[in-house]
C-alpha cells in the first residue's frame, strides 16, 4: 500500500483514541468454530454484540444447528429480525455455509481446524458457500487464536472515507495490511473497537448500497480529436477542403426592378400627330 507507514500510523493512533474512550475489551476465551461462524457471519456491517444476541437467540429458537442448516433463509430472516442489517442476505449466507460443512464432512462441526495451520484453516473456511474473508477471519481470530483482524465492507468504507488507508485499496489489501501493523497480542481489543467505531461512523449508511459505495468510479471516456488531413506526398496536389468542395450558398434575392410612372403623351388618333394652333 503506498504510504503505508503514514496510514500505519493513523491506525495505530486511532487504536489508542478507541482506548481511552472505551477501554481495552476484556479477553476471552476460544469458542466453538462452527458456532463462531454463524457469529462472524452476523457480524458483518454491525457490532460484535449484537451479533453475539441474536445467535444466542436462534440458538434458543432451535434444537440445534443441524435445524438451523434446514430452516429456510425467509423464515430464519424473520427470526434474526430487523435488529441487524441485511438480515435477508446473512441468513442465506447461514444456510449456505451450514449446507457446504455438512456435505464436505458429513457431520456439523468444525473442531478438527484446531488441528491444522491457521493458514490452511483459513483458506478452508473461505473456501466455504457463504464464507466472506470477515466471516473467516472471525473464526480464525476468536475459535482458533489466530492473529487475524475481521474487515467487512462498513469497516472498509469508513477506513477509506477517513483515510486511514488507501482511498483505493480493496479488502484483503486493507486486511493484511492492518494484520501486518496490529500485533498479535491487540488484534482481538483492536478487532472489536474497530467494529465499534465503524458502526458508529456509518449509522446513516445505505448498507444495501455499501457494494456501489465501494466500487470505484469508472474512468472518464478520453476525448478524441478530429483527424487532421494528411500532408500530400510530393507532386501532389492536396484535396480541396470541406469549405472550398462546399458550393456557395446563394445571396439574398433581389427584388425586381419597379415600373416606371412617368406619363406617355397623349395621342390624338391612330397614325396622326397633335395639331398645332397657329398664331394669327
Amino acid at each position: 500500500m503506498k504510504h503505508g507507514n503514514e496510514y500505519a500510523r493513523r491506525v495505530k493512533r486511532l487504536f489508542h483514541q478507541l482506548i481511552r474512550k472505551f477501554g481495552k475489551p476484556a479477553a476471552f476465551e476460544l469458542t466453538n468454530p462452527i458456532e463462531q461462524l454463524v457469529v462472524g457471519i452476523l457480524a458483518s456491517c454491525t457490532s460484535l454484540n449484537k451479533a453475539q444476541t441474536v445467535f444466542r437467540k436462534l440458538r434458543h429458537q432451535m434444537v440445534d444447528l443441524n435445524e438451523l442448516r434446514v430452516t429456510p433463509p425467509t423464515e430464519l430472516a424473520e427470526i434474526i429480525g430487523d435488529g441487524l442489517p441485511l438480515a435477508r442476505e446473512k441468513a442465506r449466507r447461514i444456510v449456505d455455509a451450514l449446507n457446504d460443512i455438512r456435505r464436505r464432512q458429513d457431520t456439523m462441526d468444525l473442531m478438527f481446524l484446531r488441528e491444522r495451520g491457521r493458514r490452511e484453516a483459513r483458506e478452508y473456511l473461505e473456501s466455504l458457500e457463504g464464507v466472506d474473508r470477515s466471516a473467516a477471519a472471525s473464526v480464525v481470530l476468536y475459535s482458533l487464536g489466530g492473529h487475524a483482524i475481521p474487515v467487512d465492507d462498513l469497516m472498509l468504507y469508513v477506513l477509506r472515507s477517513e483515510e486511514m488507508v488507501d482511498p483505493a485499496a480493496e479488502l484483503a489489501e486493507v486486511q493484511g495490511f492492518l494484520e501486518r501493523h496490529i500485533s498479535a497480542a491487540d488484534t482481538q481489543a483492536f478487532a472489536e473497537l474497530l467494529g465499534r467505531y465503524a458502526v458508529s461512523r456509518g449509522s446513516r449508511l445505505p448498507l444495501e448500497k455499501l457494494g456501489e459505495l465501494l466500487r470505484p468510479p469508472p474512468p472518464p471516456a478520453p476525448v478524441t480529436a478530429s483527424p487532421q488531413p494528411a500532408a500530400p506526398g510530393p507532386g501532389k496536389k492536396a484535396s480541396p477542403s470541406v469549405s472550398e468542395t462546399k458550393p456557395a450558398r446563394p445571396g439574398p434575392k433581389q427584388a425586381p426592378p419597379k415600373r416606371s410612372t412617368t406619363t406617355k403623351p397623349k395621342r390624338t388618333g391612330p397614325g396622326r400627330s397633335p395639331k398645332v394652333r397657329r398664331k394669327k
